[in-house]
């Protein structure tokens, strides 16, 4: 059995004392002495069931304020624990405000008080003091336990907001410090007004982070010194001096020096690698202008050499693109020198010949300058450009130098559209031959080729037709021009050009002939000369020998009478016989051959010998002072009056120069006048 001792604690009952009584107080007698011992044993019995009744009553008396002493300690018990809970709950609530910043740490002990004067304090029934005092300590112990919590909680928010705003401070700080120019040293110097605070937010460890701040500080000063400095090799050297053995030396850890040199040394090598590249790039960027600097000047160059005038937009762009390069130079000298000799290619080509004949003269007579030979080879490239353009489009020619102002149009599609509407274009031809000093096909380079296709693809006797329909409209130079145009693409058609309008006695084209003959010739219908002496060609040739000093037009007269004597042939079923080569011989020529004063010439279509020996004898002074400024020749170098003159030229030999025109031969060299130019006679 377990008695309640205090303190909520419990002590095993023990057995009573046995109560010892005289052995003298029932007598001595052994009657008395049984009777005694009956009596006693009586008494001994029932004082053994009243003591054994006495036990139980006061067991069960023991047992039910060992029950009501236990149920009060358990209710005592479990308002401590209601009170531990809610306290603990009181707590755990103004610590979350706290935390979550619902409520300022410094009103957490006041909010606690309030809950806890709201929570009351919980009273006991029982009169055990014992129950009392520990129920009494129970609820201050768990007051105390929630106090202390708060106070835990009141403390780390104090010292949370102490480092947020130690923290800030050194974080504005160390912002500063990293600014160009900043004074690191009096930055720094500033933390030290933060040690009190410093040393509550982080009592011992506040001397560790006010060093990390200092230096953090520096180096972020001296990063930003080397942001600074990167992009300079001398720079860059400057501050690591500094940070190795110099003034900086001291300011950082050997982890923050490390790591700064380090930084330091890529700064470098990355701006010598970055300068090596540029160094590179630029020099590609040099070529490549110096590569487009040239192709301008080149292309100014051919433009300047032809001597045409030159936009001023274009002389501006061409000086922009070669700008900062050795060409730049050339383009501006060119540019003068196109000012110079401003038009120069719209002169006549004899006016550009005599200008460098000019030239030449007077290298000859003062000897050889820069200036001369530059000069000389800028008017030199002027005239080959205007005979080399002439010769390959002598319309557009003249169009470029601005010897017309445009090309009139030209209707291309047929001969009889051609014919009406190339007026225009006759005058425009005229023109441009003035400036070129030879006939000028009034065609350009790609209608010349439209009109051989056109004229192609006609039959021979209907091209001949258009070939005469053409060569009437625009007359036979230009007639002789267009062949000369059509030569390379279309021999047989330029020989038929070249003598459209004559006929033969049959009345026909003697084009027709030749355009027949090559077809004929083309598609083997007439027998192939192969013979090297003997054939067709030899025999036109030693017909012609000698008659024609041209030898491009003595060619033209062989090729005319070799197609010519092949359309007779195939006229004749592809026989010919000598007396119809001697024919295609004479068309081809535009008139017999005969010999006069020894040399063989040609002369005009029905015209024989005796006719033309008598016209020769009519040729007059007047016929050969016309042709003289001064009235005067010159025979063999030899000054002569053009009346004298004019008395010998029936004695004299003739040179071919064109259908019934000569030039005067005395002693194998043509007669002159003043300007050197050859004296001619004609007949009709």
């Amino acid at each position: 059995m377990q008695i309640p001792v205090g303190n909520f604690g419990f002590k095993v009952a023990e057995p009573a004392q046995r109560v010892n009584a005289p052995a003298a107080a029932f007598g001595d007698a052994q009657g008395t002495a049984d009777l005694g011992a009956n009596l006693s044993n009586v008494a001994d019995a029932m004082q053994a069931k009243q003591v054994k009744a006495a036990q139980e009553a006061e067991r069960q008396m023991r047992e039910r304020l060992q029950a009501d002493a236990a149920l009060e300690r358990a209710k005592a018990a479990n308002a401590v624990l209601d009170r531990e809970i809610a306290v603990d709950s009181i707590s755990k609530d103004i610590s979350a405000r706290v935390e979550s910043g619902d409520l300022h740490y410094d009103q957490a002990p006041v909010e606690y008080k309030k809950a806890i004067t709201a929570l009351g304090t919980p009273k006991l029934t029982t009169s055990d003091p014992v129950t009392v005092e520990n129920f009494d300590r129970g609820i201050k112990r768990a007051d105390f336990k929630g106090e202390s919590g708060i106070a835990t909680v009141v403390t780390k928010a104090r010292g949370a907001d102490m480092r947020t705003q130690t923290d800030g401070v050194l974080d504005r700080l160390g912002k500063l410090a990293g600014m160009p120019g900043a004074d690191v040293a009096a930055i720094t110097k500033q933390a030290d007004g933060l040690d009190e605070l410093g040393r509550q937010a982080y009592g011992g460890a506040w001397g560790k982070k006010k060093q990390d701040f200092i230096d953090a500080s520096w180096d972020a000063q001296l990063n930003q010194q080397a942001m600074s400095v990167r992009n300079d090799v001398k720079g860059i050297d400057a501050l690591a001096q500094k940070v190795t053995s110099g003034e900086y030396a001291d300011k950082l850890d050997s982890n923050r020096r490390n790591s700064l040199v380090a930084k330091l040394d890529g700064y470098k090598t990355s701006l010598i690698q970055r300068n090596e590249a540029a160094a590179a790039r630029a020099e590609r960027e040099r070529e490549r202008l110096l590569k487009h600097a040239e192709a301008e000047f080149n292309t100014f160059q051919a433009l300047a050499d032809k001597g045409t005038i030159l936009s001023p937009e274009y002389v501006d762009r061409a000086v922009a693109a070669t700008a900062g390069t050795p060409y730049q130079g050339g383009i501006k000298a060119l540019a003068q020198q196109a000012r110079e000799t401003g038009g120069l290619a719209s002169q006549p080509l004899r006016a550009q010949q005599s200008l460098l004949d000019q030239i030449d003269r007077q290298i000859s007579a003062t000897g050889r300058t820069p200036e001369l030979d530059k000069r000389r080879e800028q008017i030199s490239k002027v005239l080959t450009a205007s005979e080399s353009d002439l010769k390959a489009n002598g319309l557009r020619a003249g169009l470029e130098r601005g010897v017309i102002a445009a090309i009139a149009p030209l209707d291309t599609s047929t001969p009889e559209g051609f014919a009406g509407s190339v007026a225009e274009r006759i005058k425009q031809a005229g023109t441009v031959a003035a400036w070129a000093g030879k006939t000028v096909s009034p065609l350009d380079a790609d209608e010349a080729e439209t009109v051989r296709k056109m004229l192609s693809a006609l039959p021979p006797k209907q091209r001949s037709e258009a070939v005469a329909t053409i060569s009437g409209a625009v007359g036979p130079k230009l007639a002789g021009a267009i062949a000369e145009q059509l030569d390379k693409q279309d021999r047989p058609l330029a020989l038929a050009f070249a003598t459209a309008g004559d006929r033969t006695t049959a009345n026909r084209y003697t084009s027709e002939l030749i355009l027949k003959g090559a077809g004929a010739i083309k598609d083997g219908t007439v027998m192939k000369d192969s013979a090297k002496v003997t054939g067709w060609r030899a025999t036109i040739a030693t017909e012609v020998e000698g008659a024609i000093e041209n030898e491009q037009a003595a060619t033209a007269v062989k090729d005319a009478a070799y197609y010519i004597a092949a359309g007779i042939a195939h006229e004749n079923g592809g026989s010919l016989s000598s007396s119809d080569l001697k024919n295609a011989v004479r068309l081809a020529v535009g008139g017999d051959v005969v010999e006069h004063n020894g040399k063989k010439i040609p002369i005009p279509a029905g015209m024989d010998q005796g006719d033309f020996e008598k016209r020769i004898k009519s040729v007059s002074a007047a016929d050969i002072a016309k042709q003289s400024q001064d009235g005067k020749v010159r025979v063999g170098g030899v000054e002569m009056s053009a009346q004298d003159f004019a008395a010998s030229v029936p004695g004299q030999q003739l040179m071919y120069a064109g259908p019934g025109r000569y030039f005067v031969i005395v002693k194998g060299r043509p007669v002159v006048n003043s300007q050197g130019k050859p004296i001619t006679v004609g007949v009709k």
